[in-house]
């Protein structure tokens, strides 16, 4: 089993680095871009997500063309992971793109307060908006203020998107990486599971991991409601499995302190589309539409497949016992 990811058009792709120092670079980059979309034909009114300080910028700063700009909280977008971040600006796409599909938006990601591991994953939800959008007709601009965002941030910005933005315009940055190349680079083999880990064969039966997994969280803490949603998560991945013509595979759970991991091991096949699951479902059934669900609940799941088909391939799903806040 080979999983190629879609073919993309030669379009263009719009999603440029926004990198800026101070107040006044910051508006030297937006209010034009801002301004763009306002008198862009066919488009809504462009959207700008940063925070509330500077929405009050841009706001001074646009004058009576404020009233034409859909101004949003950062910190109403950039929560919980980078599929859920996906899944609001997808949404907000569809639901306000113009009849030609074009729309301005321009966010700001939160950077504060994460863990290294999350951090690592939010470079790489760049490195996917380039990917979901090649070839669209939206026009994307991620800002990056150095006096708060770290350098290694910033230089991976460098490498997730296309171009860049800055006071002298849009140039294309010479450190692009292709988001398949950039997401899996440097993608260490995921540690071993502890001794204590608890398996099931599944053979014949993907279905079976849907229970074991909901039941394991439970005897775990879990409230039932969300182990029933994480078994529903875990049968994302198993559902993938059966749906590539595996009929066996093996399931493993363990929980370390407030957190549950489950993961998923098959004896053949291999992924090779480091964005599986970051789709949302169309309007026709695919293979890895359970996996959509899969990364909405769970914070972190990491794909890994052998170089060769009989290597086989892992999904490990982890997420807290209790949501946090």
């Amino acid at each position: 089993m080979t999983d190629h990811p879609p073919q993309r058009s030669a379009a263009p792709i719009k999603h440029h680095a926004g990198i800026h120092s101070c107040d006044e670079e910051f508006l030297t980059v937006m209010v034009p871009f801002l301004r763009d979309g306002i008198a862009a034909e066919d488009e809504p009114d462009p959207v700008a997500i940063t925070t509330p300080r500077k929405l009050d910028l841009l706001r001074e700063a646009l004058g009576p063309d404020a009233r034409h700009v859909d101004f949003q909280n950062s910190a109403h977008w950039y929560h919980g992971s980078p599929a859920n971040s996906m899944a609001i600006a997808l949404d907000y796409y569809v639901t306000h793109a113009g009849p030609t599909g074009g729309l301005h938006m321009a966010g700001e990601p939160l950077w504060s307060g994460r863990s290294p591991r999350q951090v690592g994953e939010w470079k790489r939800y760049e490195a996917l908006a380039t990917e979901l959008f090649t070839g669209a007709p939206p026009d994307l601009i991620c800002l990056y203020d150095t006096r708060v965002v770290p350098p290694d941030v910033v230089a991976a910005a460098r490498h997730t998107h296309p171009t860049v933005l800055d006071r002298l315009g849009v140039r294309p940055s010479p450190l692009f990486t292709q988001p398949a190349e950039y997401a899996t680079r440097d993608l260490a083999p995921l540690p071993e599971p502890p001794p204590e880990a608890v398996g099931v064969s599944l053979a014949g039966d993907m279905a079976a991991a849907r229970w074991f997994a909901a039941e394991q969280a439970k005897a775990r803490g879990m409230a039932v409601e969300r182990a029933d949603r994480f078994g529903v998560a875990v049968s994302g991945a198993t559902g993938y499995a059966a749906a590539q013509g595996l009929d066996s595979a093996r399931l493993l759970l363990w929980s370390t302190g407030e957190r549950i991991v489950c993961e998923l091991r098959t004896p053949h096949g291999r992924i090779t589309d480091p964005f599986l699951g970051f789709r949302p479902p169309g309007p026709e059934a695919g293979p890895a539409d359970g996996l959509w669900q899969t990364r909405q609940f769970c914070e972190f799941v990491d794909l890994r497949s052998g170089d060769a088909a009989e290597d086989g391939w892992t999904i490990r799903m982890e997420t807290a016992l209790a949501p946090s806040g």
